[in-house]
């Protein structure tokens, strides 16, 4: 009877929060309520918002699960038009927070608050809502807070994404040219610039995959169950680390470094969970004639003529120059984005 008491609490404070923001925005959003999600959509995104809803409630125990995470209340779901929509609503709702331009879908874990925009395909909005579901339930596992950005990121796309062979494709060119991010670098937020956010990401994923690949499933949910334990600020992640894996993050981040940088050792690894043999030989041999490119270009400089430096042409490429533009935080933690 409690139980049942507090679900109708709950589905009535929802509609009256929906009603009274919509009425303060001058908005009139539509809404459905599920078991866990709070849905509300613009006018004319019907299909998309219910899609999501959907989505939502069809992942939800599985990504909980693997967490090891229990949902303590139910998620606020907003369905926007595009870009603009989205940063509006969200810094409106969200002051201070400072989501980038390129997010195509935004979490707020303390306020258990998630935004979409609808303008991008089926695949991507069902993807990117998984992704957002996932930064909620490691919010309600470790608490606001609790772990670096990197590696909610890094978790957040192994539960809602396939193998991505572009991401592969920037994480080999960054470590050949030994252009990766520091880890600390990502504990707060991910670059504003969308390039070197695309290594970030891939940089996350990728480690976040190793240690599960390398050391095993049971350590990393032993790593989960502790993080739930300890529902502490990100230095006690790394305290989590240490206890579980018998080594330091540092150590473990060093380790993964010389498995990337070592020139035939470290492509299994890119591609240990994919099976994608055959893309991986084509990066081989996309790679090999990219450093052949760059001997040759030493050697014209060293006759006088003009250098081509390969490594800013791919810097520029991607983007993967150094920027002081970091997200700003909000309320001490940026959003996680998507």
């Amino acid at each position: 009877m409690r139980r049942a008491l507090w679900q109708a609490l709950c589905v009535l404070w929802c509609a009256l929060a929906f009603t009274l923001t919509a009425r303060a925005e001058g908005t009139a959003f539509e809404r459905v309520v599920t078991a866990h999600y709070a849905v509300e959509w613009a006018p004319r995104l019907e299909p998309s918002a219910r899609r999501v809803a959907e989505t939502l409630e069809r992942e939800h125990a599985r990504i909980y699960r693997e967490l090891g995470a229990e949902a303590i209340g139910r998620t606020q779901v907003t369905v926007l038009g595009n870009e603009d929509e989205l940063q509006a609503t969200a810094r409106r709702r969200h002051p201070g927070s400072a989501p980038p331009e390129w997010a195509a879908g935004l979490a707020y874990p303390g306020a258990r608050a998630i935004y979409l925009r609808a303008d991008v395909s089926a695949q991507e909005l069902e993807t990117t809502a998984v992704h957002e579901l996932s930064h909620v339930a490691m919010g309600d596992l470790a608490g606001a807070g609790g772990v670096p950005t990197w590696f909610t990121e890094g978790v957040a796309v192994r539960q809602s994404e396939p193998f991505a062979l572009d991401r592969a494709t920037i994480l080999t060119q960054a470590a050949m040219l030994d252009r990766l991010l520091r880890l600390d670098a990502l504990e707060r937020g991910f670059p504003a610039g969308g390039g070197r956010a695309g290594l970030a990401y891939a940089q996350s994923v990728h480690f976040v995959g190793w240690l599960v690949e390398t050391r095993g499933a049971q350590p990393f949910a032993a790593l989960m169950r502790t993080l739930g334990e300890q529902r502490s600020p990100s230095g006690g992640f790394e305290a989590a680390i240490e206890k579980v894996y018998g080594e330091s993050l540092a150590e473990l981040e060093r380790r993964w470094r010389d498995a990337l940088s070592f020139w035939w050792g470290w492509m299994p690894i890119v591609f240990l969970s994919s099976g994608a043999w055959l893309g991986a030989a084509a990066l081989l041999v996309y790679a090999w004639r990219r450093r052949t490119r760059e001997r040759a270009s030493r050697l014209r400089a060293m006759a006088g003529l003009e250098a081509v430096d390969m490594a800013e042409d791919i810097e520029i490429a991607h983007d993967l120059r150094a920027r002081g533009d970091l997200l700003d935080p909000y309320s001490g933690r940026p959003p996680s984005i998507h």
